[in-house]
């Protein structure tokens, strides 16, 4: 009955409005490149310096119990040697559930040529579920079922790979091998996606640069997503573009180098779906920082 319930709530605007529901996942924001560990953990270490990221995500804002997703990530080439780490901690909140994923990431990379390289990259870490079942209102308070709230922990592994240049990249990643079923009956369970994704390097002038990405997930049962971003970058210091989720959303952003180290962004998306007639968009807010240690690389 518990479990039956918990189902229903997280999935009832899924299902009235006639949308697919998806399994539990960790996230995608819409600036996925400023926090690319978590999808792909080949990508530790690619940049020089220490790459920190700061991520805030408001989703459907003005839906009661909407999600709310926040990241925290950081990645950076270790000294001296061709390797990289990195961490990523997660957290996503959908009134009553939440999940905090938290992983470690280490890449070792080769080069291919004078210009392009590749990484390989695993990933370990875990999931920590908590649905605040005592917070909900049933018709009977002393019910035992909804006495205590839930909480479990589930591990995890994961794997990648990475090409890059300084004018493409393309990478492909298994960042959860494991698939942990927490309710096979409602098939409430931590999947295992296989994404794709790439990018490409226009130099349109001195000044100007055209930066097209994408980004897409496969699951078995779940429908493919895609996002496709067009971005130009100004003067190494402004970008700005649009984004496609297909049929699911789209939007524009905004970001800005404030100085050598500090960059900001705000993105913000709506929805192409049923969801657009209860809610007045999706906001997200990105802080980077790059950390330039005294170590020479």
């Amino acid at each position: 009955m518990k479990k039956f319930v918990r189902a229903l709530f997280i999935s009832c605007v899924a299902v009235i409005l006639g949308l697919p529901v998806k399994a539990q996942q960790e996230p995608i924001f819409t600036h996925y490149l400023s926090n690319p560990v978590s999808i792909n953990p080949a990508i530790a270490g690619t940049k020089r310096n220490l790459n920190l990221s700061l991520l805030s995500r408001l989703q459907w804002v003005g839906l009661e119990g909407a999600p709310n997703s926040y990241s925290l990530s950081g990645h950076m080439p270790w000294p001296q040697k061709k390797i990289g780490v990195g961490f990523n901690i997660t957290s996503d909140n959908t009134w009553p559930v939440s999940n905090t994923h938290v992983s470690g990431a280490y890449a070792y990379r080769l080069r291919v040529t004078d210009d392009i390289t590749l990484s390989l990259g695993i990933k370990g870490g875990f999931t920590y579920y908590y649905a605040s079942l005592t917070d909900l209102h049933v018709q009977n308070p002393d019910d035992p079922e909804f006495s205590e709230n839930e909480k479990h922990f589930y591990p995890n592994i994961g794997a990648g790979a990475y090409l890059y240049s300084y004018k493409f990249f393309v990478g492909l990643s298994l960042p959860r091998f494991l698939r942990t079923s927490f309710d096979r009956k409602f098939d409430k369970t931590l999947k295992s996606p296989l994404y794709v994704m790439g990018g490409y390097n226009f130099d349109i002038s001195s000044d100007w640069v055209f930066m097209p990405s994408m980004l897409m997930g496969a699951m078995i049962g779940v429908p493919m997503s895609c996002d496709l971003t067009a971005q130009m970058l100004y003067k190494n210091r402004f970008y700005f573009g649009t984004h496609y989720r297909i049929g699911d959303a789209t939007g524009m952003f905004f970001d800005m180098k404030i100085n050598d180290y500090l960059s900001f962004g705000y993105a913000f998306d709506f929805s192409l779906n049923k969801l657009s007639r209860v809610n007045t968009g999706t906001h997200e807010l990105m802080l980077s920082y790059i950390l330039s240690p005294k170590w020479k690389f």
